[in-house]
């Protein structure tokens, strides 16, 4: 779980900013108050992370009025362990990365390649002789036999998931129900429905071939005074954002990992917002959403005034 988020000098955050996270957690604000900034840095991170980008088009993204160093750091805790990870960067090299460990120091990068690791291992020693200015070092560690370097690598590559436009999400959850074979997804799926008072009582994902090409036909079993049925694209807005969310938030919950989403509200009321928060109540899943609604969902919120 995200617990802490340390900014400086990218975007549209200047001076340092500090953000304090929970469980759940809201990000307020008006517009041009800096929320989807706040989000897409942590998925710049975790592009940087997996090394998936290049990294001169991502700096030149960042605050890119004077020429001071961008920093980062998130503190979070994975196994119950807390990690404390950052960098600081020009728009072409890295200039400082750190990893601790509960309070113990697993490496230091100062002044672009010197390093120092809590224990003399030469492997370590080999690899860090070998990264890029322009790369981080946490990013060598997919897949190694480093604990704690692979453990940070994995949680800030895979177990983020920032959500900046929610139609992006709809072709990967209609793969996510072409797999659900054994109907347990189905199962919360509809359940969701009818704690929503959605009157949604069945549905069914089809796959078919249009000039070579899969795609995906769904169609909605409803039951009010009779039963009907209604495609998905017939469906409101609203009823396919809820169906494209609801696997990446069981799948946050189940995996222990952190979800968030901008502008959740421009597309849901609040009460179907509210029963979202019910599934990560007492739950290792983080869940955390960007709104410009001034709403007291009675959790802990982060409220930014505008830039």
């Amino acid at each position: 779980m995200i617990l802490k988020v340390k900014i400086k000098n990218i975007f549209s955050f200047k001076d340092e900013m500090t953000f304090n996270f929970n469980n759940i957690t809201i990000i307020n604000g008006s517009n041009n108050s800096g929320k989807t900034n706040l989000l897409k840095i942590l998925d710049i991170v975790s592009r940087m992370v997996r090394n998936d980008d290049n990294f001169d088009n991502i700096l030149l993204n960042s605050y890119a009025y004077n020429k001071e160093l961008c920093s980062f750091e998130i503190t979070f805790n994975f196994d119950n362990t807390n990690y404390t990870y950052g960098f600081s960067c020009n728009r072409k090299e890295i200039v400082k990365e750190y990893l601790y460990c509960d309070n113990l120091k697993i490496f230091v990068r100062d002044n672009i390649n010197k390093y120092s690791f809590n224990k003399k291992d030469k492997r370590l020693i080999k690899i860090s002789n070998n990264v890029s200015s322009n790369r981080l070092f946490i990013s060598y560690f997919a897949n190694s036999n480093y604990i704690y370097l692979s453990d940070v690598y994995n949680y800030l590559s895979i177990n983020i998931g920032v959500v900046l436009n929610i139609g992006s999400l709809f072709d990967l959850a209609f793969r996510i129900y072409e797999r659900d074979t054994n109907n347990e997804l189905k199962k919360y799926i509809l359940d969701f429905f009818k704690k929503s008072n959605i009157n949604i009582i069945d549905y069914k994902v089809s796959t078919l071939l249009i000039n070579g090409n899969k795609a995906y036909q769904t169609k909605f079993k409803h039951s009010s005074n009779k039963t009907y049925i209604i495609d998905y694209g017939d469906e409101s807005l609203s009823i396919r954002v809820i169906f494209a969310l609801l696997p990446f938030i069981l799948m946050a919950i189940d995996s222990k990992r952190s979800l968030l989403i901008d502008d959740l509200d421009s597309y849901l009321d609040r009460d179907i917002i509210s029963l979202f928060f019910e599934y990560f109540k007492n739950k290792e899943g983080q869940f955390i959403f960007s709104s410009f609604n001034d709403y007291d969902y009675g959790f802990d919120a982060i409220k930014l005034k505008n830039t």
